[in-house]
């Protein structure tokens, strides 16, 4: 990560791909659900949290804990 929680390309793409994987399993079309999806992969980042697996897992956990806080998970 660069320095002020800037990400290079490379990590741009791993943060895209976690967000667009994330939304994709869980079924999230909804623009303000996906928001706050965006939000929580870029808290985790800048928390140092930069391994796709490690990212999707911990976003997996903190989403799961979001429920509630109004985050709709499409079945």
């Amino acid at each position: 990560m660069l320095p002020y929680g800037v990400a290079d390309s490379a990590e741009l793409e791993t943060l895209a791909k976690v967000f667009n994987d994330y939304c994709k399993n869980h079924r999230i079309a909804n623009e303000g659900d996906r928001e706050q999806i965006a939000i929580m992969v870029m808290s985790l980042f800048r928390r140092g949290i930069e391994d796709a697996e490690q990212l999707s897992a911990e976003l997996e956990r903190v989403a799961k804990g979001s429920q509630g806080a109004g985050i709709r998970k499409n079945s």
